[in-house]
C-alpha cells in the first residue's frame, strides 16, 4: 500500500493531465456559441433586408400610388408604346379602341366615390375580366393578349431603339399580373386622371 504522501503526489501528477483535458471545452462552448449567434444574425439580417425592400418597392397589390417613391421603367415609355399596346389588346378583344376607353371611363367615373384618384388592383382585374367575359374571352385568353400586347409594345421599342433586347426582356420579366392589368388601364386611360398617369 501506498502512504498518504505517496498519494497525494500521484493525485497532484494526475491533476494537471485532467485540467488539460478539460481546457478545450470551454473553449468549444464559447466557439459554438459565437457560430451560432453569428448565424441568428445573418438570418436576422437576412428577414430585415427582405421585409424592408419589398415595403420600399410598393407592390400593387392594394391600391396604386399616384405619386410615390418608385418609378418603373415604363412610366417614361413614349406614346408609341401606348398606341401599340391599345391596337393589340383591342384586337385581341375584338373591339375598338374607342369601345374599351369609352368601357373604362364609363366603369370607374361610375363607380368612383368622391373623385377618387385611384384605382384598386382587384378593380382593375375585375374590370377587364368583366370586358372579356363580355366577350367570349376565358380568363387564361385575356391573360396571353396582354402579354402579347405588352412583348408587342416592348418589341416596338427595341426596333426604335428606345430600348436594347436585354432592357426590354428585363422590364417585361419584372412586371406581375397587376402591372399587366394597369398597363391597359394606362394605355386606355389617355390622359384621364382616373389612374393617376397621364400621357
Amino acid at each position: 500500500m501506498l502512504n498518504k504522501d505517496e498519494q497525494q503526489m500521484r493525485l497532484l501528477q494526475q491533476k494537471p493531465q485532467q485540467q488539460q483535458k478539460l481546457r478545450p471545452a470551454p473553449f468549444l462552448l464559447l466557439l459554438g456559441g459565437i457560430v451560432i449567434l453569428g448565424a441568428l444574425l445573418v438570418v436576422g439580417w437576412q428577414v430585415y433586408t427582405t421585409n424592408n425592400a419589398s415595403s420600399s418597392t410598393g407592390s400593387r397589390t392594394g391600391e396604386r400610388p399616384t405619386q410615390g417613391p418608385t418609378h418603373a421603367p415604363w412610366d417614361d415609355y413614349p406614346e408609341v408604346y401606348w398606341q401599340t399596346l391599345r391596337a393589340h389588346v383591342a384586337q385581341g378583344l375584338h373591339m375598338t379602341e374607342q369601345q374599351i376607353q369609352s368601357n373604362l371611363q364609363s366603369t370607374f367615373h361610375a363607380n368612383s366615390s368622391s373623385n377618387k384618384k385611384e384605382i384598386a388592383a382587384a378593380e382593375v382585374a375585375q374590370w377587364l375580366s368583366n370586358l372579356a367575359s363580355a366577350h367570349g374571352i376565358s380568363q387564361t385568353q385575356l391573360h396571353t393578349i396582354e402579354v402579347t400586347a405588352v412583348q408587342q409594345a416592348h418589341a416596338v421599342l427595341v426596333e426604335q431603339h428606345v430600348l436594347t433586347q436585354q432592357q426590354a426582356d428585363e422590364n417585361m420579366h419584372s412586371m406581375n399580373q397587376d402591372d399587366l392589368n394597369f398597363h391597359i388601364v394606362d394605355a386606355f386611360s389617355e390622359g384621364d386622371n382616373t389612374n393617376g398617369k397621364s400621357k
